[in-house]
């Protein structure tokens, strides 16, 4: 079986704000985790790989243990400034934590990287552009030719695959 590539963000598993500040459609964290591990299982499997640009739990690691060792594939984590447990952690949780990557020539960052020097490494054909978290809905301000954001109010709450999200 082939493996496929995910992408994600900013799920916030066990963050009661989040749900307020986002307007996610969950009365509480209980349901938000349960849907968003159900969402990611349906379409994640063993065998593939999930990037996770950030902000993955806002809990203790007791927590994220019982919540992220649900979660199927092998991930590789982008630390968001949410991501507060150690990289050895990070480990135990089954996330190889990384602070940036570069895939199929996408720049992949938790919060968006500055505009100056990224349309000049897009227009010199270094990249193609910037893959990020962070903004959550409020990303109108950046333009669309050198970002795209992958926060999960943007992509249905559920993983998406890497080459049709790039094509959007």
């Amino acid at each position: 079986m082939s493996q496929k590539v995910f992408i994600i963000s900013d799920t916030h598993f066990s963050h009661n704000n989040v749900i307020t500040y986002e307007n996610r459609p969950f009365k509480d964290t209980n349901e938000m985790d349960e849907y968003m591990i159900k969402k990611w299982n349906d379409v994640v499997s063993e065998n593939d790989l999930v990037f996770h640009l950030g902000d993955v739990s806002i809990s203790g690691a007791k927590k994220s243990e019982e919540v992220l060792k649900q979660l199927n594939g092998r991930k590789i984590l982008i630390l968001g400034n949410h991501d507060r447990l150690t990289k050895t952690k990070w480990r135990k949780l089954g996330f190889e934590p990384h602070g940036h990557y570069l895939y199929k020539d996408f720049l992949l960052t938790h919060i968006p990287v500055d505009e100056i020097p990224l349309k000049v490494a897009v227009e010199e054909g270094f990249l193609k552009g910037n893959i990020h978290g962070h903004t959550h809905s409020n990303n109108q301000h950046l333009p669309r030719e050198l970002y795209k954001c992958c926060c999960v109010e943007l992509i249905a709450y559920t993983p998406v695959l890497f080459d049709e999200f790039v094509s959007i």
